[in-house]
C-alpha cells in the first residue's frame, strides 16, 4: 500500500490548500478556546473540552455546537456557559473524554451524552429544557472504574441509537457493556457480552457481513447473535493490533469497521491512540471460511491517532476519514508528545489513504528555558471527539474540531474550480494604493540628465551619481536654480523615489493646523520652534504651477504650499492643500510619493498613504515642466547651508500621461 504524502509547513497551516484537483478548500474558523493567562493556570493548551456535540439546542433549524459545559449558538456562536454539569476542569485536564447528541426521552429534543475519566467514572445523559437559561438535568447511565468514551450506533437494529461503552483496561466486575436505548425512564438497559477486548477503543459494524452490528476492539471482535440482547456474544481473536512503533494495543475511539479495498468484505480502520500509527486491517475468507486480517499501515511517523471520523469532504459519494493528534495528552507525557500537531484527511481510494492537510504546526519546546511555550494565536489540536457536518447548510460537510488548543469549525468550500468570478475580486482600481505601472514610462533614466534641463551655470551641483540624482543646494545658475524636464505635461501619473541625506541648521517651524492656519499663542502669535530641517519639492506644472512640498515639518510632505498660503481661497480648498497625516519616512530614509495631477486637481500618496486628495490648485496652468525644486543655500553669515536647504536625492522617476 502506497501513501501519498501532502504536507503544508509553517508556524500554523489552518487551511486545506488545493493541491491537485478534487481537492475542497476548508476554511478555520476560531469559536472559543483558553485564555492565556499563567497566573490563574489556564494556558493556550488549556484546560479546555477536548470534545463536542453538534446539535440544534434550541430548535431553530440551526446546527449548535456543544463543548463541554458551553454550549454555542449559531449562526454567530454566542456562548452560553455552564449550561450543564460534568465536564469539570482538573488541572490542566476536562472530564469529558467522548460526548455525542441524541434525542434519549424521545421528546423532539436532542440531548447529550457525555462521559468522563477522572470524577464522573462513567456516563450521563444531559436533559435539553427546550429553553435557554436553564442547567440541564444530569442522569447516570453508566458506572465504570476506568471510563475511556461512549460512541453510539443502532446496535439492535430496531431503529433508534443505541450506546456502546468503552474502559481503557480490564476491571474486575466490568465488561464489554452496551445500553440498549428504550422508550421509557430509565431509557437505557445496560448489557454486558463479555470481558475479552475490554480496553482502549472499540467501535461498531458488520465485520462478517451477516446484517448484524458487532463490536469491534484492539484484539478482535465480538460477533452479534440472533438477539442482541442474548449474552454472551461469541469473541473471536482475528487480529491484534500493535502501533507501528512502541508497544500496547492501545486502539483509537472509535475504531470503524468498513470496506475499505472495496472487495464486498468489511475491513477495519484503527489508530494507535497514545503510540505512532494509523492502520487499516484487510479481511480476507479463504475457501474454507476461514477468517484473517493484513494489517496495512497508512501512516508510522505521526502518533497519537486518538479519535477518528467518517464523512463524504470531497463530494465522491465516499466517506473519507478525518483524524489528528491531541494537545499534550496525559500532560505532554505521550510518545511524541511535543512532535507537530496535525490534523489530517484522508481519501480513503481502496486502501491508497491519500493524506491531505486540514492543519499543521510545529508547537517547539523549550528545554533550556525551563520548558516555556510562546502563546500561539491558533492551535487546531483533535481532542478525543470529531464530528462531520453540514453546519452552514450548503450541502458539504463541514469539520468540527475540538481540544486543548480551542474550538474550530472548518467550512468546506467545495471543490476548485469555482465559476469564474464567483468571488470576484475588487478591481485594482479601487486600491488606493494602485498605480498602473506597465504605462509609465522613464523620466530619469539612472544614468544622465537627458530629459532634464540642468540649470545654465549651475556647475555640477546638480548631478546623477551611482543612478541617483544628487543635489547639494549650492548652484551657481544665476537665474532658477531648480532641475526642470524639457517636456510639458498636461495631465499625469507621476512616481518618485527621495530622501533627505541629511539636515542642517535650524529653521523656526511652525505648527500647521488641519485647516491650514498655525498653531498660535494667547496672543495670537505664531507658535515657531527651531527644528532640524531640509526642504524641497516637486513642482508641479511649471514655476506658477504649485508644488508639493518635500520637508522635515511636522505636517508631513506633499503640502501644497502656494495652495494653503493663498488667503483669497476658500477655507475649503486651503484645508484640502494640508497632509490627512503625516507619512515622511526619517531624515537618511527613501520615500516613495506618488502625484497624479488632472486640470487642476491633484492627488498625493506617499509611502502608501493618501496625504492630499482631490485638491484643487486654482488657476494651475494647462500645461507645464515638472520641476525638482531647489531651496536653501549656504548662509552668508555663518558660512553653513541654511536650515530649509535641498540636501536630497531622487531616483526611479517614471510618469504617465494621461
Amino acid at each position: 500500500m502506497k501513501t501519498r504524502r501532502f504536507f503544508l509547513f509553517g508556524l500554523l497551516a489552518v487551511a486545506s490548500v488545493a493541491l491537485q484537483a478534487g481537492e475542497p478548500i476548508l476554511i478555520p474558523v476560531k469559536i472559543d478556546g483558553p485564555v492565556h493567562d499563567p497566573a490563574n493556570h489556564t494556558y493556550w493548551f488549556g484546560p479546555f473540552s477536548e470534545c463536542a456535540s453538534v446539535l440544534d439546542v434550541d430548535g431553530d433549524g440551526d446546527l449548535d455546537i456543544a463543548a463541554g459545559r458551553n454550549w454555542y449558538e449559531a449562526p454567530n456562536w454566542t456562548k452560553h456557559a455552564n449550561f450543564r454539569d460534568g465536564a469539570e476542569t482538573n488541572g490542566p485536564e476536562t472530564d469529558d473524554n467522548s460526548e455525542f447528541a441524541m434525542d434519549v426521552n424521545f421528546d423532539g429534543k436532542m440531548d447529550i451524552v457525555s462521559s468522563g475519566w477522572m470524577f464522573m467514572k462513567g456516563a450521563f445523559w444531559y436533559e435539553n429544557p427546550g429553553k435557554k437559561g436553564v442547567v440541564w438535568k444530569a442522569t447516570r447511565i453508566h458506572t465504570a472504574l476506568n471510563m475511556e468514551g461512549v460512541i453510539h450506533g443502532d446496535i439492535d437494529g430496531d431503529g433508534d441509537e443505541d450506546i456502546l461503552c468503552n474502559h481503557w483496561a480490564p476491571v474486575k466486575g466490568q465488561g464489554m457493556t452496551w445500553l440498549e436505548h428504550i422508550d421509557k425512564a430509565p431509557w437505557f438497559v445496560e448489557h454486558v457480552v463479555g470481558t475479552e477486548g475490554d480496553i482502549h477503543g472499540n467501535g461498531l459494524g458488520d465485520v462478517n457481513g451477516d446484517k448484524r452490528v458487532d463490536i469491534v476492539t484492539p484484539v478482535g471482535w465480538y460477533e452479534q447473535p440472533k438477539r442482541a440482547t442474548d449474552t454472551p456474544w461469541t469473541f473471536h481473536a482475528d487480529w491484534r493490533f500493535k502501533p507501528a512503533k512502541s508497544t500496547g494495543a492501545v486502539g483509537s475511539h472509535p475504531i470503524f469497521v468498513c470496506d475499505v479495498d472495496e472487495d464486498g468484505l468489511n475491513d477495519i480502520i484503527i489508530g494507535a491512540a497514545h503510540a505512532y500509527g494509523l492502520a487499516w486491517l484487510q479481511q480476507k475468507v479463504s475457501p474454507s471460511g476461514k477468517r484473517s486480517f493484513e494489517t496495512h499501515w497508512a501512516e508510522t511517523e505521526f502518533s497519537q491517532f486518538h479519535t477518528l471520523a467518517m464523512g463524504d469532504l470531497n463530494g465522491d459519494g465516499r466517506d473519507d476519514l478525518v483524524t489528528g493528534k491531541r494537545l499534550f495528552a496525559h500532560h505532554g507525557d505521550d510518545i511524541g508528545a511535543f512532535e507537530p500537531l496535525y490534523a489530517f484527511w484522508y481519501d480513503i481510494k481502496g486502501g491508497d489513504f491519500e493524506r491531505h492537510v486540514l492543519s499543521f504546526n510545529h508547537l517547539p519546546h523549550y528545554p533550556d528555558e525551563g520548558g516555556i511555550n510562546p502563546p500561539p494565536n491558533y492551535v487546531v489540536s483533535v481532542g478525543m471527539k470529531l464530528n462531520i457536518a453540514d453546519m452552514d447548510k450548503d450541502g458539504r460537510n463541514d469539520v468540527i474540531i475540538a481540544g486543548k488548543g480551542g474550538l474550530y469549525v472548518f467550512y468546506n468550500r467545495g471543490v476548485p474550480p469555482t465559476p469564474r468570478r464567483a468571488h470576484k475580486l475588487p478591481p485594482r482600481e479601487t486600491y488606493p494604493t494602485w498605480r498602473s505601472w506597465p504605462g509609465y514610462g522613464i523620466l530619469f533614466n539612472g544614468k544622465d540628465f537627458t530629459n532634464w534641463k540642468v540649470p545654465e551655470g549651475d556647475n555640477g551641483h546638480w548631478k546623477v551619481v551611482d543612478g541617483i540624482i544628487d543635489y547639494d543646494a549650492m548652484s551657481e545658475a544665476k537665474g532658477n536654480k531648480s532641475l526642470w524636464t524639457e517636456e510639458s505635461f498636461g495631465d499625469y501619473a507621476l512616481h518618485v523615489e527621495w530622501r533627505f541625506k541629511r539636515t542642517s541648521g535650524l529653521y523656526p517651524m511652525p505648527t500647521i493646523l488641519p485647516d491650514g492656519s498655525y498653531k498660535t499663542d494667547a496672543d495670537g502669535n505664531v507658535i515657531n520652534t527651531p527644528t532640524p530641517n531640509a526642504d524641497s519639492g516637486i513642482l508641479l506644472r511649471g514655476n506658477t504651477g504649485g508644488q508639493a512640498n518635500l520637508w522635515c515639518w511636522p505636517i508631513g510632505s506633499g503640502e501644497l504650499w502656494s495652495v494653503r498660503n493663498d488667503k483669497s481661497l476658500s477655507a475649503e480648498i486651503r484645508a484640502a492643500a494640508v497632509p490627512k497625516v503625516r507619512a515622511d519616512n526619517p531624515v537618511g530614509q527613501w520615500n516613495s510619493m506618488d502625484v497624479t495631477l488632472v486640470g487642476d486637481r491633484v492627488t498625493i500618496m506617499l509611502n502608501s498613504k493618501i496625504v492630499i486628495e482631490n485638491a484643487q490648485i486654482p488657476g494651475i496652468e494647462a500645461e507645464g515642466p515638472i520641476g525638482l525644486q531647489h531651496h536653501g543655500g549656504i548662509n552668508k553669515n555663518t558660512g553653513k547651508h541654511g536650515g530649509a536647504s535641498s540636501l536630497v536625492q531622487f531616483r526611479n522617476i517614471w510618469i504617465r500621461r494621461l
